[in-house]
């Protein structure tokens, strides 16, 4: 989501000279639209400009979390960052991931960014957030579960994830003994998710040893492999830092 003129283009995209050795602006592959590919380390990705009533209306007709920002309270344009068709079916790897997430940093802080939406996940997500999420990932670190896969709780303490399926096929529910803190649940519930979003889907039901001394998991994989059951069984809670 970035603060730009109506009158914006793509072809207008400059980036800073700290950047602009990193990824090349190709403007001529698409002449005729208001589309650039940009090629970062060899991968390529499409670059769209959407107009601000499409943004503001893609709002109002699906439902998004909001984390650390809240929804626009009028139209503002946006950016789109899409795979290229050459790596598109790499979603899943650590290296392409951590691609795009570099090449939407350096895209939002160009424009000024205000907040960024993750489509796979429903996520809107306020930019100086992403910006830290997204540099730990880059540099080295962790799988960014929190800005990549939505988390969910129902009515009976079962924890679901959306947008895994758009790195692994496979989406999760994780269920606990009663007394496990919410907070506990989560933690183990990002390590896997991590897991899964690197290594690929579970596809046979298995036992495995959980996070702290005497706790074990199941994982019971559906039918079509869509999901994933995982519980937690242990006599108490054990702390996950």
């Amino acid at each position: 989501m970035v603060p730009v003129a109506d009158t914006f283009r793509l072809s207008d995209l400059k980036l800073p000279d700290e950047v602009a050795t990193r990824v090349t602006l190709n403007h001529s592959k698409y002449a005729d639209l208001d589309v650039i590919e940009a090629i970062v380390g060899g991968m390529s990705f499409n670059l769209t400009h959407h107009a601000a009533q499409d943004v503001f209306q893609h709002f109002s007709a699906k439902k998004l979390n909001h984390i650390f920002c809240s929804a626009p309270a009028s139209p503002i344009p946006a950016i789109g960052i899409a795979l290229s068709d050459h790596i598109a079916n790499a979603k899943h790897d650590s290296t392409v991931n951590r691609t795009f997430l570099e090449l939407a940093w350096i895209i939002g802080e160009a424009l000024n960014a205000t907040s960024v939406i993750w489509q796979p996940a429903k996520l809107h997500i306020g930019f100086e957030y992403f910006s830290e999420a997204s540099h730990q990932y880059i540099t080295g670190g962790p799988f960014p579960v929190l800005i990549q896969i939505a988390i969910s709780e129902n009515p009976k303490g079962t924890f679901h994830t959306y947008g895994l399926s758009y790195f692994s096929g496979q989406e999760m529910r994780l269920s606990a003994p009663a007394g496990y803190p919410p907070n506990q649940v989560v933690k183990r519930l990002v390590r896997i998710a991590h897991d899964i979003a690197t290594n690929g889907k579970i596809d046979s039901q298995t036992e495995a040893q959980g996070f702290v001394p005497e706790e074990m998991l199941t994982l019971t994989p559906s039918k079509d492999l869509s999901v994933v059951d995982i519980t937690i069984i242990a006599g108490k809670p054990g702390q996950l830092h």
